[in-house]
């Protein structure tokens, strides 16, 4: 006998629904979405979307500020093996398309030359790099041990990814992604001796001046192997229009090159605007650009040394006043302006 069949058939029918209705209710509580998500359906794709709670902030001129890290998960394909550009999009940060792509926000630095940590504009095309690293160009007579050393890269992870071996040469021009690498350091400290006096670095820490300027303060250089350019405050930082630091100091400090490297342009006069200006190649890609400055004491063609000095700040050129003495400092990699707070000595 059916356990409800003594009842009356209303209350038979009624309970019969409640039953049916509580066992409904426990089936559609269960979610099955994270079962079938670690199960591999979305696993391998390419892109996937990044579920995120973060804040957008933006400038007025429609440039994305970078703000706080993000919530959710995201996934992303181990195996690429490509370059994919990304579009930025609005609300969206570097650290943010970095984090969807599974790379350091370095390696896309490191892939986007120009592109400052701190500004993003909608619309703007990055090039993002499968894994983290460089891509660079064999130069000739290079090995895999020689770029590892020079790049700091993994030697096993970049056999594989390339589908080399160490018995494999190498050709000249051709690209090869350094897994882990990173630029090459620019060069180190040199204590050559003063381009104009003669006299090196004093006990002090600091340069004799050689043209009437105030002497610059010395700072040791970085990890990175940069020193600062000159003493003096940050007036005015890197963003949208202006591609550079300005560097400001009333006494009129000594101007030194931040790297060893060769005088390859200057200017005088008004020159576009830059005054009495100095361009050094410092070599690996990266030229510094010295401007406004009163006097410098340097040629096209000279060799320099890291820590030399080259000029006394001043306010040549569109500066207005003496108020508006300073160093106005440029950082070109490959062709493109970059924020000089890479240097990491400010």
């Amino acid at each position: 006998m059916h356990p409800l069949d003594h009842l009356p058939p209303p209350r038979r029918l009624y309970t019969q629904l409640a039953t049916w209705s509580l066992g409904l209710l426990v089936l559609t509580s269960i979610n099955t979405a994270n079962g079938q998500f670690a199960g591999g359906e979305g696993a391998g794709q390419e892109y996937l979307s990044l579920d995120s709670q973060s804040q957008q902030v933006t400038d007025e001129e429609g440039y994305l500020v970078k703000n706080m890290p993000l919530a959710g998960q995201a996934t992303f394909d181990q195996n690429r093996t490509e370059i994919v550009e990304h579009e930025v999009q609005e609300g969206e940060t570097l650290s943010m398309i970095a984090y969807r792509y599974g790379l350091s926000t370095n390696t896309i630095l490191y892939a986007n030359s120009g592109l400052s940590g701190d500004y993003l504009k909608i619309g703007q095309k990055l090039q993002v790099p499968p894994k983290d690293g460089i891509y660079i160009t064999i130069p000739s007579g290079a090995t895999l041990v020689s770029l590892m050393d020079k790049y700091k890269g993994n030697l096993d992870k970049t056999k594989e990814f390339n589908g080399v071996t160490d018995d494999t040469e190498l050709k000249k021009d051709e690209k090869l992604f350094i897994v882990d690498g990173r630029p090459e350091q620019v060069y180190v400290a040199s204590n050559s001796k003063n381009y104009n006096t003669g006299s090196g670095f004093n006990t002090t820490g600091g340069y004799s001046a050689s043209g009437g300027g105030a002497g610059a303060i010395y700072t040791p250089p970085n990890s990175m192997g940069w020193i600062r350019p000159t003493s003096g405050a940050i007036t005015q930082g890197y963003h949208s229009g202006h591609y550079a630091y300005d560097i400001a100091d009333r006494s009129k400090p000594d101007i030194v090159t931040v790297c060893n490297g060769t005088v390859d342009k200057t200017g005088t006069g008004w020159a576009g605007g830059y005054g009495n200006n100095v361009w050094v190649d410092c070599g690996n890609g990266y030229r510094t650009h010295y401007a406004h400055m009163s006097e410098f004491y340097v040629q096209v063609g000279d060799t320099v040394s890291q820590g030399q000095v080259i000029g006394v700040m001043g306010n040549t050129g569109r500066v207005y006043g003496a108020t508006g003495i300073h160093l106005h400092f440029e950082v070109n990699y490959n062709g493109s302006l970059i924020s000089p707070s890479f240097m990491g000595v400010w």
